[in-house]
């Protein structure tokens, strides 16, 4: 009797025993399936976060972003994108090319919770309008500046989130079923497109709203009856079931069963010794266990034994299995982890840089308005507001032609200025920019046009001229009066000399001497040519330099006229540079070309002789000016020795030539042939 009881409470504890490590099995399976769909949530997930900060989105340019999405989905065949604006309306969507026109959204209340959540979202199943299926999507928000501007979708067809349940060994060939937070049927292994939709049974449904795991009992469509295993996800509140068919769960017991009864029978033949072996191969695999389930409580690898007992290799399995799927989520959080910190490096970066560029922007001294393709103005900083007299936002959405104006006769829009500025330039021009405050008064105002065609903005950075101006004025004033000064000294000093020259004209008439009257009629000359300098002088444009070729060429036809040049057959031919040169070069050249060119007027054609005499300044490379005084006269006296003359004229001449640092030679050639060369930096000529 007591042998008796024993195998059929052996039998109920082996039967129990064995369902229950069937149920847990399946549950352990349950759970595997729906940690490989919220894997696939979260990896789907993972990647529309990545695509949302495609800065195509940031330039409004679908086509480039369209192609970025399809390239994106390559890794993933059978799901489609599409992107959602706050009103619900579709503005890309994969599944059909780009450009074609677009349904509003199938789940509208789901993006409105994304649009006012801003976290991501795992819909339930809804009617896709550009498929008329049945699907669901994995929703993730599209955030500009903390703001939810979009929703990207990426959906999900039932076959697609099934084909994860092919790829797991189900027990007894039983069904999987997924279904979402409302119980309804997103797929079902084996199943067919028309189960999609369908709602779980009564007995289910009711199990899943008290529970987030566990088994039901329950009679299957076809009428067989049903012990259904599920589990739901904490994460998008969907179930994995296993439904197993009881019938073939209870051969599988019975099956199980009859080994017991074996090794019931055999208790009772080979009793303790049986026991004792029994008991030691239990021992075995139990302890074959404890290694491996440290192994897993320390997260390292988990490497089975060999074990007799079927208990032991299904816990042993489930040990595999969970040190499996505690790696993987032990990745995926390390993962996570990493694109989490890369993330809030580059949202502090991108606030530092942001800081840093909004701190240029207010304080720099000038006045900065951003002007629109439209000619408005988006953003002033509080420089450009204290300049204009507005308040705290005042200058925003004004015409740039309100606060900018230009005078003068080629005044136009400054509009048209801006749109027509280079990369960088200053809006100077011959019209003057004025700025109007605004109380309406105005002031003189400088400004830089910056163009940022990419984002159709213009950079202009406007300064009030108030204080230039008037310094400016001051010193042209100041100029004005200091030319005024040096006009009025060269014209007196022309007036004295002139004064001068009277006064040896005066004496020359009172002298009856020949001789001391040609000297003072050629020193009366020599005064000349410092006189027609000076009066060269206050005649130029500069007031520091007069042109040599005209100086050159009237003081040569006053020597001839003086000299009655023309009545004597004698041609004065002048041929000279244009060079500018200023007073200490001027008068001593003036007066060395008087003593040459009176020299010959004098000397070289005597009796009434005919001839020419050639006045030629050359300018020559290193800033040298050649200057030759020819005549075709009577030419030298053979016995001329230039030291040994102690005539005025020729001292002087070589005086002169000393001054300039010039290098004089005379000669006679057909006449007689001066050359005087010198630099106009002052250097000693080669």
């Amino acid at each position: 009797m007591p042998a008796t009881l024993a195998v059929v409470v052996l039998f109920a504890y082996s039967y129990q025993r064995e369902r229950a490590g069937i149920e847990r099995t399946t549950l352990d399976v349950c759970r595997a399936l729906m940690q490989a769909i919220d894997r696939e949530m979260a990896s789907a997930q993972g990647a529309m976060q990545a695509l949302a900060t495609s800065p195509n989105l940031d330039n409004g340019d679908l086509r480039a972003f369209y192609a970025q999405a399809v390239e994106v989905l390559k890794f993933r065949p059978g799901n489609f994108l599409l992107l959602s604006d706050s009103h619900g309306r579709q503005i890309m969507n994969t599944h059909v090319p780009f450009g074609q026109p677009l349904p509003l959204h199938g789940n509208q209340a789901e993006l409105r919770e994304v649009f006012a959540s801003g976290q991501p979202e795992v819909s339930d199943l809804y009617v896709g309008p550009t498929v008329q299926r049945l699907l669901t999507s994995v929703d993730v928000p599209v955030l500009r500046k903390g703001r939810v501007t979009n929703v990207l979708s990426m959906q999900y067809f039932g076959e697609r989130l099934g084909a994860i349940l092919e790829h797991q060994d189900i027990l007894l060939n039983a069904a999987a079923t997924i279904y979402d937070s409302t119980g309804r049927i997103v797929w079902r292994n084996g199943g067919s497109q028309s189960d999609v939709g369908r709602r779980a049974g009564a007995a289910l449904a009711a199990g899943l709203a008290r529970r987030r795991e566990g088994t039901v009992e329950e009679s299957g469509p076809d009428g067989a009856d049903y012990v259904t295993v599920f589990s739901r996800s904490a994460v998008s509140d969907w179930t994995v079931a296993i439904a197993l068919r009881r019938s073939v769960l209870s051969a599988a017991l019975t099956h199980s069963l009859a080994w017991i009864a074996l090794g019931a029978f055999g208790m009772f033949v080979l009793a303790l010794a049986l026991v004792r072996a029994i008991g030691a191969r239990i021992e075995r695999s139990i302890r074959g266990l404890v290694n491996p389930a440290i192994a897993l409580g320390y997260g390292g690898p988990v490497a089975l034994p060999p074990l007799h007992l079927r208990e032991a290799k299904d816990v042993g399995h489930a040990l595999v299995q969970a040190a499996a799927l505690l790696r993987e989520r032990t990745a995926q959080r390390d993962d996570a982890e990493r694109a989490e910190r890369r993330l809030r490096d580059a949202n502090r970066e991108i606030e530092r840089s942001e800081a840093f560029l909004r701190g240029i922007f207010e304080e720099t001294p000038d006045g900065v308005l951003l002007v629109g393709d439209d000619c408005r103005i988006t953003r002033a900083n509080a420089q450009a507001e204290q300049l204009f007299g507005y308040g705290q936002g005042g200058l925003a959405a004004l015409p740039i032609d309100d606060v900018l104006v230009e005078t003068g006769p080629a005044a136009r829009p400054l509009c048209e200025r801006v749109r027509a500025a280079p990369l960088r330039r200053g809006l100077d021009g011959a019209a003057q920019l004025h700025g109007r405050r605004s109380d309406g008064s105005t002031f003189p105002a400088d400004a830089m046009a910056s163009p940022l065609r990419e984002r159709a903005l213009v950079i202009l950075t406007v300064r009030d001229m108030t204080e230039n101006w008037r310094q400016e004025e001051a010193l042209r004033r100041t100029l004005d009066d200091k030319n005024t000064l040096l006009k009025e000294l060269y014209h007196r000093v022309k007036n004295n000399l002139q004064l001068i020259i009277s006064m040896f004209n005066l004496q020359v008439r009172a002298l009856p001497d020949s001789q001391a009257r040609q000297l003072l009629l050629e020193a009366a000359g020599r005064v000349r040519t410092m006189a027609l300098v000076h009066e060269r002088l206050y005649q130029s444009r500069t007031l520091s330099s007069i042109a040599l070729n005209d100086y050159v060429t009237e003081l040569c036809e006053q020597l001839a006229v003086a000299a009655s040049a023309a009545q004597r057959g004698i041609v004065v031919r002048v041929e000279a540079a244009r060079v500018e040169v200023g007073l200490d070069l001027a008068v001593p050249l003036g007066l060395l070309l008087n003593e040459l060119v009176s020299n010959s007027l004098k000397h070289a054609f005597p009796e009434g002789r005919h001839g020419h005499i050639d006045v030629r300044i050359v300018r020559e490379p290193d800033d040298i000016l050649r200057m030759t005084v020819g005549d075709d006269g009577i030419g030298l006296a053979p016995d001329f020795d230039r030291t040994k003359i102690n005539t005025l004229g020729l001292r002087l001449v070589s005086a002169l030539s000393g001054q300039l640092r010039a290098r004089f030679e005379i000669e006679s050639r057909d006449g007689v042939l001066a050359t005087v060369v010198f630099s106009l930096s002052g250097s000693v000529p080669d």
